[in-house]
């Protein structure tokens, strides 16, 4: 049970990556949160809700149908996807990537489907601006897309900073923003109960954009080759900050890459 959704009155849906808990809510941890005041998506969360209310999870769900294409107004079209049903990464999400002419960005916490590593790599070898910004907690290892990535030429960031670059989410040609709980991973298409949802808007793909760019360039061009431990001096904060952000059990001045003052 991945979900971080809430429906209010029938009327008005809240979702995103942010966790309802304390390290999300204090600024620490980067999140995209959206609202959408819709009475049909809120009826098509609301189905999904009851759903595992009742005791149905995971695959044992029924696909929610009636789900795409919702025109919220004159400049918002909402379509929304839920896992495991709708195979949301290879149905949904890379055929967006496929057709993208200007640019892809991506912040996310994790990153391990190779289809969609795939995609990135085929849109910027046709000439798409695709950049990445990663956690560094789920930086590390050969299974993680963007060290593949980098391989292939495509700037990939690694954040240095305390607290989690948590979004999981998509940019898209000044034209989509794709974002919700789930992570680009097996288990968040094919085993986890979640939510994501694309939304049609050019004024709000350009605002995400662009804060994307601010955060792109505000961290060093060391770590597009490197990646800092997610707890240690090069992350700025986290030896200072009181979270676990290394999920080793330890905790700042009892963490082993905090021991010593000297940056690495």
């Amino acid at each position: 049970m991945h979900n971080k959704f809430l429906i209010f009155d029938n009327k008005t849906v809240y979702t995103g990556s942010m966790n309802i808990a304390r390290n999300d809510l204090s600024g620490y941890n980067s999140n995209v949160s959206i609202v959408i005041n819709s009475p049909l998506v809120a009826d098509i969360f609301e189905k999904e809700f009851e759903q595992m209310y009742n005791g149905k999870f995971h695959n044992l769900k029924d696909p929610i149908t009636n789900n795409e294409h919702i025109k919220i107004d004159a400049n918002n079209i909402v379509s929304v996807y839920f896992s495991p049903q709708d195979n949301t990464i290879n149905t949904k999400i890379i055929p967006l990537i496929n057709q993208a002419k200007k640019y892809v960005y991506v912040p996310i916490f994790a990153f391990t489907n190779t289809d969609l590593m795939f995609a990135l790599e085929s849109a910027y070898k046709r000439g798409v601006d695709v950049k990445v910004i990663t956690d560094a907690a789920n930086a590390h290892g050969n299974r993680f897309a963007p060290s593949r990535l980098r391989k292939s030429g495509i700037p990939v960031k690694t954040e240095n900073y305390a607290g989690k670059m948590h979004m999981k989410s998509i940019i898209i040609d000044d034209k989509y923003v794709i974002a919700g709980s789930m992570n680009f991973s097996k288990a968040g298409q094919t085993y986890n109960d979640e939510n994501m949802v694309i939304i049609e808007n050019p004024v709000l793909a350009t605002n995400y954009r662009n804060q994307f760019l601010y955060t792109f360039s505000k961290i060093d061009n060391k770590w597009l080759k490197y990646n800092p431990s997610a707890e240690g001096w090069n992350s700025i904060g986290s030896c200072e900050d009181g979270v676990d952000n290394d999920f080793d059990g330890t905790t700042d001045s009892e963490d082993s890459g905090c021991t010593s003052k000297h940056k690495k």
